[in-house]
């Protein structure tokens, strides 16, 4: 009888060395979300299976699920699997059946091979009486060090899995399993992967928009909209909120108080007070926002400094703070927001030409009194709030 693939096998990484009160709390929502991210894709399941170190799903469509599931935050990878027993003979002629199937003979081949259990062979048992099989009657060269196509047994107890698919994850924390956090997110290349990064980590995103109108070009909202839409898309089981703040009266005020090479500073410091009055609003825990020290003028770490003291009573996190610009294009292509930047959209016509380096706080704070800050808690007020994701689906 030819094999067949009838579940997949989900494995996760940082969860498996909490203690065992969290492990459990921790896969019990992960497992939830998984559930809810077929059901929104419409992904048919009959049963999804907790054991230790490891998630199983039953499924008629083993490669959807794993495609589905590995862009689920807490999965490392995922491979559609072949169910049998954990007889050595049956793994040994199942795992042949597979190889005979899928392998190419023209590549090399490697056998792996764990076990969870008391069985009377070992691992190695599995390793050498599959790949004998395979090498003396299929002739594929062995390289047991880089080849080509591999065939895994992972026998757990009274039942074993055999696979030969390994499909990446996303990795990380289950969505839920930290707090709430304000994302600051603009139309550019940046904001984006700076709260796809801390979302990873498990938290519940909100994002925020800065409506510069009349300092900006058109369809820069709706650009911000679709940005937040495709992270949006990677949280499960919460409502995703986006902001959409206007952000000129503050920027006319900044405009009549300060010289013209201060400006991209006091506009981010109200940004990050714009930032901090919804995250009082929300009960987030922390703000974040995409510089990267040095790209540009304003991010100077004198500048960072002086745009952070703006906002003392929140943590200001900077996931990208030292990242390289190709690694951010690279994560932003793999995630689906590559496509938004590219569209190079102007949304501000403030832009100094020649911008301050070096600004000082002090003086900053100055400003601060003569502007009024008033009108931040206004501009939240007139906030127009989008429900990107429903928890309710």
């Amino acid at each position: 009888m030819e094999p067949v693939y009838s579940a997949v096998l989900l494995r996760y990484g940082e969860i498996g060395i909490k203690s065992k009160q969290t492990r459990k709390r921790m896969t019990s929502i992960l497992v939830r979300h998984l559930k809810t991210a077929l059901k929104e894709k419409g992904i048919s399941f009959s049963k999804v299976r907790n054991e230790y170190g490891r998630i199983f799903i039953e499924t008629v469509a083993p490669m959807e699920v794993a495609e589905a599931t590995s862009k689920v935050f807490g999965i490392v990878s995922t491979s559609p699997v072949v169910v049998l027993s954990s007889d050595l003979t049956e793994i040994i002629k199942t795992g042949f059946a597979i190889a005979q199937k899928e392998f190419n003979q023209a590549d090399t081949f490697a056998v792996r091979a764990r076990r969870i259990g008391t069985h009377d062979y070992s691992s190695q048992d599995i390793r050498e009486g599959l790949g004998e099989r395979i090498f003396e009657e299929l002739k594929i060269p062995v390289d047991l060090r880089n080849p080509k196509q591999e065939i895994t047994a992972e026998v757990r107890d009274k039942m074993a899995y055999i696979f030969t698919t390994i499909v990446k994850g996303v990795g990380g924390m289950p969505t839920g399993t930290q707090g709430k956090v304000v994302c600051t997110v603009s139309t550019g290349l940046d904001s984006p992967i700076a709260a796809y990064k801390v979302m990873k980590r498990g938290v519940i995103p909100v994002f925020v928009y800065f409506d510069n109108t009349p300092h900006t070009g058109e369809g820069c909202t709706d650009l911000a909209i679709r940005q937040a839409t495709v992270l949006a898309s990677y949280i499960y089981d919460y409502d995703v909120k986006l902001y959409i703040v206007p952000h000129g009266p503050d920027l006319d005020a900044a405009v009549r108080h300060i010289e013209e090479r201060s400006i991209c500073i006091m506009c981010k410091r109200n940004m990050l007070r714009l930032a901090r009055e919804v995250a009082i609003r929300e009960g987030a825990d922390a703000i974040v926002t995409g510089e990267i020290i040095g790209e540009q003028a304003s991010q100077t770490t004198a500048n960072l400094k002086a745009i952070s003291s703006a906002v003392t009573d929140f943590p200001i996190l900077r996931p990208l703070a030292g990242d390289d610009k190709v690694d951010i294009e690279t994560l932003a292509r793999k995630i689906g927001t590559y496509q938004f930047a590219q569209e190079g959209l102007s949304c501000c016509t403030l832009a100094p030409k020649y911008p301050v380096l070096n600004a000082k706080s002090e003086e900053l704070s100055e400003i601060d009194k003569k502007m009024g800050l008033d009108i931040i808690r206004t501009e939240v007020d007139n906030a127009r709030v989008l429900i990107l994701k429903s928890a309710k689906g």
